[in-house]
């Protein structure tokens, strides 16, 4: 058998195929449906689809937050989840207040977004009585870092919103 030249058409269904099968793997995990809530939790059983279902954030499947994860299992480290991807008005309101300029200036004791409203799996609407930002909840919340005689000088000093609260209409003020 004499060897078929180099710009010979007899190569181009060999080298198509040796592409495809080089290529597969990525194209099958590509494919692949995403990982679902019960095959996270057959891992992080610490976390109740039942009681989480309701939540603010419950409606949302796993991989829409924890993007990083495209197929189980996934890296051990992985990114934050970012918040603002969903919540941009929000992320550009706390990057111009006290806490997310403190942030920015590196005061990595300043408050973040599950500082205020919790864990994001726990976090519930702000209308729920049992939100840590529900108004009756502020002083509350708010006291976890600030002591009282602080909240009450905010509260006589700060004419207007900081950071979408309120200050003025705080329980108990």
């Amino acid at each position: 058998m004499r060897p078929l030249p180099v710009g010979s058409r007899a190569l181009v269904p060999a080298l198509a195929l040796t592409l495809a099968l080089s290529f597969a793997p990525a194209l099958a995990r590509a494919a692949a449906p995403p990982p679902q809530a019960k095959d996270c939790v057959a891992c992080h059983d610490q976390v109740d689809l039942e009681a989480f279902r309701p939540r603010a954030h419950g409606g949302l499947a796993c991989v829409q937050c924890h993007t990083a994860i495209t197929e189980l299992p996934h890296p051990e480290k992985l990114p934050p989840v970012k918040c603002a991807r969903c919540h941009a008005h929000e992320a550009k309101d706390y990057a111009n207040s006290v806490h997310g300029l403190a942030r920015m200036k590196g005061k990595d004791h300043a408050a973040t977004c599950a500082s205020c409203h919790g864990k994001a799996h726990e976090i519930v609407t702000k209308s729920d009585p049992a939100s840590k930002v529900a108004r009756k909840n502020m002083d509350a919340t708010c006291g976890k870092c600030h002591d009282g005689a602080f909240l009450d000088k905010l509260n006589t000093r700060l004419p207007h919103r900081a950071s979408r609260m309120d200050l003025k209409k705080m329980p108990g003020k």
